[in-house]
């Protein structure tokens, strides 16, 4: 059975009381206000007009601010909430990975909670009797089940909901952030199986600011503000416009929603590390850079005082990626080495920046 999500013109309203602002004049004004000026009821859109298509193959990463709407898409996505407006089909099966304790009981045992957390995600009796035991031994909880649930740690519950929710592998995995559970000897295998899990799925929604994360998963991303679409594309022009809108943002303090327009290719990345070599000024700076059509730049730059340099040795260094699912995708570090003048060195505010030949040239 093939997967795929087609959102159309999808919004979502939700309800909101708001307090009328007033100027607190005392305890007994606060208190009258409370009494005779109740909260009004307000819609407000927290998705506006979202349209899209994910189709089986596509690894899709949700970027945006804080606030933005990638939690409240993801659990549209995920049935939680349904649309005001617009239409959703999801065709394969679905599994969100957002709330891993939902469905838990505090005064079952652990035993009864695999019963409880695994029919909250649909899944029969009938199947879950045949879980327990892989559960419970994934989770190192053999020794727990037949305790109560309360009487667990917090990193034991973890462990124990994480068991649960990887248990079934399906078509559709929604996730906010990338999940990782409990100390560092159950982390290796959280790890392990969350690749396994990503790698067999045929559709992975993924919202996270983690940039390293985003670029070695996924293949596509949607860009949101303010609950709107602002732009969609692969994953290298999606990442550059979602810069593009922080760094507007940071320079304007707002930020006009519009359909980004697609131009040519523009080179963009992140500097990892800028260190010094020795005791000649040599500046090793090391981090990755790609264009927007995937092909790598030929030239590093070192500005410094708004003079720039360009580097004398470029060594480039593919980086190695154990998921069968994510061969293919561009994974490579730089490092460059230039040597300014050491006198524009002393008290200079430096950048990197990376550049084509013929930039190099001018």
């Amino acid at each position: 059975m093939s997967a795929t999500i087609r959102v159309d013109r999808l919004s979502l309203d939700v309800p909101a009381f708001l307090q009328r602002e007033r100027e607190s004049t005392g305890w007994a004004g606060m208190f009258f206000g409370a009494a005779f000026d109740p909260p009004r009821r307000r819609l407000l859109r927290l998705l506006d007009d979202l349209s899209f298509e994910i189709n089986e193959g596509d690894r899709v990463a949700i970027l945006g601010r804080n606030g933005a709407g990638k939690s409240t898409l993801l659990r549209v996505l995920n049935r939680v909430y349904q649309p005001s407006h617009g239409t959703m089909v999801i065709e394969g099966s679905c599994q969100a990975l957002l709330n891993m304790s939902l469905g838990f009981n505090g005064e079952a045992t652990v035993r009864e909670n695999i019963y409880l957390r695994g029919i909250a995600m649909g899944l029969k009796s009938s199947f879950l009797r045949h879980q327990i035991g892989p559960i419970l031994e994934f989770s190192g909880l053999h020794e727990k089940a037949n305790h109560r649930l309360r009487t667990l740690s917090s990193g034991q519950k973890m462990r124990l909901g994480f068991a649960i929710s990887t248990s079934v592998q399906h078509d559709i995995i929604l996730m906010d952030e990338w999940v990782g559970a409990g100390d560092a000897d159950f982390m290796a295998k959280a790890k392990e199986r969350m690749q396994s899990r990503v790698g067999g799925s045929k559709i992975v929604v993924l919202a996270s600011h983690s940039v390293g994360l985003l670029r070695d998963i996924c293949n596509k991303g949607l860009v949101l503000e303010r609950g709107k679409l602002v732009y969609a594309g692969d994953i290298t022009s999606s990442l550059k416009a979602y810069h593009d809108l922080l760094a507007q943002l940071r320079s304007d303090n707002a930020v006009l929603v519009e359909t980004a327009a697609s131009g040519g290719a523009q080179v963009y990345g992140a500097v990892e590390d800028i260190s010094t070599s020795g005791s000649d000024g040599t500046y090793l700076i090391k981090g990755w850079f790609v264009d927007t059509e995937g092909t790598v730049p030929g030239g590093v730059v070192l500005e410094v005082d708004g003079h720039r340099y360009v580097a004398g040795s470029i060594e480039r260094t593919r980086r190695r990626n154990s998921n069968p699912s994510m061969r293919g995708i561009f994974k490579s570090s730089t490092t460059a080495s230039i040597r300014p003048p050491a006198a524009r060195c002393r008290s200079a505010k430096t950048s990197a920046s990376c550049a084509s030949p013929a930039e190099i040239a001018r």
